[in-house]
């Protein structure tokens, strides 16, 4: 009997642990995915792709849903939980009321975000409104959104789309400003995560919540310089993970075939390299579409 009961607890404490395994998916441009085995939920997703017509004012700029619909099927997600967006610019937030509405997932949004997703006129889409450090608790995960500024483009430093969503929004091109931005602190059994899509560091507004984080997932385009990696978030947290994000070109159409040509200024191999040689204890992860990334301390 001693030993039946040792061997349940056993086979007890595996389970635990395997449920707790955490795994991000890349999906281009900005789009992650995270899933512990119960729950998914899905950040910045960006499929759909801006042409001439939209960039000349010739057409409104709409989720594609037979794309959508066609990424869900071939990638299995369907049941998507929830969804979050970093901003309501074009390239974060233009996907992510369609998830919604095909896959009954909420999405989670600031007022900007929501103008976007109420344009839409569907009942099916489901949104609901946070606040700057909120708590919000999805299956093992508790995701806090920090809000913090956009960055000036680099090449032009100018503010890009700057201001709020219009009310009014009526999916022009030029009306996915860019509204509040936002990164995500996730705490989570199998250990924290960092996701911040843009590549100046807000460590000031991180400290009230943890000077720790195992796995960091930062974008690295539109950065100031090197530095703003090297000696922003990777020696406060000191990650066991380093996973880049938000390089690919998404002014090209969407092809996940096509090997990835990366943004201007990205110099990734340089990046990676500085990375290395400056934290050789940390693991850097280059994201492949669609490819399972275990996070592991």
């Amino acid at each position: 009997m001693f030993k039946i009961l040792i061997s349940v607890f056993i086979l007890f404490l595996s389970l635990s642990h395997a449920n707790s395994k955490v795994e991000v998916r890349w999906f281009s441009v900005a789009s992650l995915l995270l899933e512990d085995g119960e729950t998914k939920i899905l950040f910045d997703p960006m499929f759909t792709r801006a042409g001439i017509k939209h960039w000349l004012f010739f057409s409104k700029f709409k989720s594609d849903e037979v794309l959508v619909a066609k990424i869900i099927k071939e990638h299995q997600l369907e049941n998507i939980n929830a969804l979050f967006a970093s901003h309501s610019h074009y390239d974060h937030v233009i996907d992510a009321p369609i998830f919604s509405k095909l896959t009954g997932a909420m999405f989670y949004v600031d007022e900007n975000s929501e103008r976007v997703a109420k344009a839409y006129k569907e009942q099916k889409i489901k949104t609901q409104r946070f606040e700057n450090f909120a708590r919000i608790q999805i299956g093992k995960f508790t995701i806090i959104p920090i809000k913090r500024t956009h960055s000036p483009l680099r090449l032009l430093e100018l503010n890009w789309l700057p201001g709020p969503v219009p009310v009014d929004f009526d999916f022009g091109f030029y009306d996915y400003k860019v509204g509040d931005t936002w990164f995500y602190y996730i705490e989570h059994p199998a250990g924290n995560i960092l996701i911040d899509q843009g590549s100046e560091p807000f460590i000031d507004r991180l400290k009230p919540f943890t000077s720790k984080v195992d796995f960091l997932i930062q974008g690295i385009a539109n950065r100031s310089s090197d530095d703003a990696i090297l000696k922003g978030y990777i020696p406060f947290l000191k990650p066991s993970i380093f996973i880049p994000n938000h390089f690919d070109n998404f002014l090209f159409d969407f092809d996940p075939k096509a090997e990835i040509s990366y943004l201007p200024g990205i110099k990734m191999d340089d990046l990676m390299n500085k990375i290395k040689k400056t934290y050789p204890e940390v693991n850097i992860v280059m994201p492949v579409f669609g490819r399972r990334i275990e996070l592991m301390k």
